[in-house]
């Protein structure tokens, strides 16, 4: 009977876990760019894309390329801000300058007392810009030519004052591979897409991988200056413009951009251990929501084995309905996972080994608590004093 009681609430619990991720996926396909853009007249708005800069080396060249090849604009301006780059991004993007002279170079200066790096940088394009509309992109970001006509289409015909945009995840390491979607699916366990799009809810997501704003609105705010102290700056901007009675909305975008965050183990691990606790809430919460993940991988893959064994040592119909539960329940986890690992397109082999990816996601959400706690953290060689967590 205690195999049959195991195996039935695991399914439950399974089941209610595959029911939420539905409904996310659904709310994700229903929010996206491309249906909202769909039938928009095609935008001729003036734009200034502001790209913050940090060491870029690497990926600079290529960004600001997909950037100057936007189509369907009126007049456009690409102001990359460096933010004390000692890699030769600056020489970069000079470099770029003399193919395209939309593009500007803007030197952030001195980063100065209380203020984090991105949001110093965005707040000094901001300041060199006088379009109607600001995009905030990352360097690390390809942008199809038609990303932003089609964003500021959609924020035009919809009403919308800030768009953050979801990008494709580009993974091409073994940790991005193995780390990155597991996130990415507690993620959509936890969050609501649909409180999130509702203006309401004080509830916000956000990707700050891409947002575009109103001039207007993001002065009225007071911009990145207002946000200037939080790690997670692109979030606190979106729940400041949203709780002031804007519109805010976040759209699935990944057939038009893609991104690729991290390219090894030590950035993943830096840059996720930044902003882990922001990402759900708090350092409790998301210790605990990992924590409970890990325990669920886990159980995925060791309640059959417990439940059959005990099934072959003590043959009855309860228990053998019992393990039948809990493999199917198992199964479906593991199903999950496939589909997350096609949706990357990475080896479903990655798939497999999602008990691992979930324990070193519950390591890195202790350790971002325990930073927030130490009021600490690195980041591209800066070390940032924060407001310790009660």
């Amino acid at each position: 009977m205690a195999a049959l009681v195991a195996g039935a609430v695991w399914t439950g619990l399974v089941a209610w876990l595959l029911l939420r991720i539905m409904r996310q996926s659904a709310a994700h396909r229903i929010m996206s760019l491309s249906r909202l853009a769909n039938d928009a007249a095609p935008a001729a708005a003036d734009v200034a894309i502001i790209v913050p800069a940090r060491n870029e080396i690497a990926n600079i060249a290529d960004c600001l390329a997909t950037l100057s090849a936007q189509r369907g604009l009126g007049d456009l301006r690409i102001i990359v801000v460096d933010d004390g780059s000692q890699d030769g991004t600056g020489a970069a993007v000079g470099h770029a300058a003399t193919a395209d002279p939309r593009i500007a170079l803007v030197d952030a200066g001195r980063l100065p007392a209380g203020w984090m790096g991105k949001p110093h940088a965005c707040w000094q394009g901001a300041l060199a810009a006088d379009a109607p509309w600001l995009c905030f992109i990352d360097a690390d970001v390809r942008a199809a030519p038609e990303l932003v006509r089609l964003a500021i289409a959609a924020a035009e015909q919809h009403g919308i004052d800030l768009l953050s945009l979801n990008t494709f995840q580009v993974l091409g390491s073994f940790w991005e591979r193995l780390v990155i979607p597991a996130a990415l699916v507690l993620i959509a366990c936890v969050q609501d897409l649909r409180s999130i799009d509702d203006p309401a809810s004080p509830a916000v997501a956000v990707n700050g991988q891409f947002l575009l704003i109103r001039r207007e609105v993001y002065f009225a705010a007071g911009g990145h200056r207002a946000v200037r102290a939080e790690v997670a700056e692109d979030k606190a901007l979106a729940a400041r413009i949203k709780r002031r009675g804007w519109r805010y909305r976040m759209l699935a975008a990944e057939d038009f951009v893609r991104t690729r965050m991290y390219c090894d183990l030590a950035s993943l691990w830096q840059g996720f251990a930044k902003n882990a606790t922001e990402i759900l809430g708090d350092g409790p919460a998301t210790v605990a929501a990992a924590t409970a993940a890990m325990t669920v991988a886990w159980t995925a893959l060791l309640l059959p084995l417990l439940i059959g064994l005990t099934a072959a040592r003590q043959a009855s119909p309860a228990a053998a309905v019992g393990f039948a539960c809990a493999l199917l329940g198992s199964l479906t986890i593991a199903g999950v996972q496939v589909a997350s690992a096609r949706h990357f397109r990475i080896p479903i082999a990655f798939s497999l080994l999602f008990p691992a990816a979930y324990t070193a996601i519950a390591a890195l959400a202790c350790y971002s608590a325990a930073l927030r706690r130490r009021g600490r953290v690195r980041w591209k060689g800066r070390t940032y004093q924060l407001d310790r967590e009660a």
